[in-house]
Formats: C-alpha cells, structure tokens, sequence
C-alpha cells in the first residue's frame, strides 16, 4: 500500500458523527477499492477497442466522467439514522457516503478526470493505492 493504509482512509469517516471502523470494515473496502479500479481499467480498454458509448443531448459529461458518476449512483440511498448509527456497529460494509467517498479519493483517475486540485478533499496528498 502506498502512504497510508486502507483502515486509516476510513477511520477518519464520521456517519451522524459516528466512525466508521476500519478494521471491522476493511475486507470490503479492500474489495471495493480493487474492484472499482478492475471495472474502470475495464471500461477504458473497451473505448479503446469499442469507441465511446453515444452521449444523450444535454449531458455535458466525458464517458469518464459518466463512468464515475454511475458509480456513486449505485450506492446513493437513504438509510434513516437509527438504522445508519446501528449499522455502523454491526455491517462489515461502510456506509454507502463512504463506500464511494474513499474509494474515489484514491483513485488519481478520479482526480485526473474531474480536475480535482492537489489536497483537495477528492484529491488528498495522501492516498492508499492497494494494486
């Protein structure tokens, strides 16, 4: 791992100002980071090979950035607070905010893609590069 470790990226998360836990976490978060970044090497070696998906009129978005974006739709939900604090002690998986979050603050593409400044907050200094 480079820099910092997976358990240190999502023990800094607060959900209603309650941590998350890195460690009761981290095989999925292991798994999340790994597979995000296996599904984006993924997608790019299909432009390559395929061209670029069509783009639907008014969506001012790179396929990068819609690669991305479909992304953090998968995990957008609601979960009400007593059921988000009670998972937060019990789920082997981080909440959703964060799931997405972490993940793509690791990621240099992410950053790359939407030009997130150095040391911003998805473009930390500091990033956890499992693979």
């Amino acid at each position: 791992m480079a820099e910092g470790t997976m358990k240190e990226a999502f023990d800094k998360c607060y959900i209603f100002l309650s941590q998350i836990h890195g460690r009761q976490t981290l095989d999925e978060n292991i798994a999340d980071n790994g597979g995000i970044r296996i599904a984006y090497e993924a997608y790019c070696t299909s432009l390559k090979f395929d061209g670029p998906d069509q783009s639907l009129p008014g969506i001012n978005l790179t396929q990068k950035q819609l690669f991305f974006l479909s992304f953090g739709q998968l995990w957008c939900k609601h979960k009400p607070r007593a059921s988000a604090i009670n998972s937060l002690h019990t789920d082997v998986h981080s909440p959703a905010k964060a799931r997405v979050n972490v993940v793509l603050q690791n990621m240099k593409e992410f950053a790359e893609t939407f030009n997130c400044p150095k040391g911003s907050p998805m473009n930390p200094e500091k990033k956890c590069v499992i693979w």
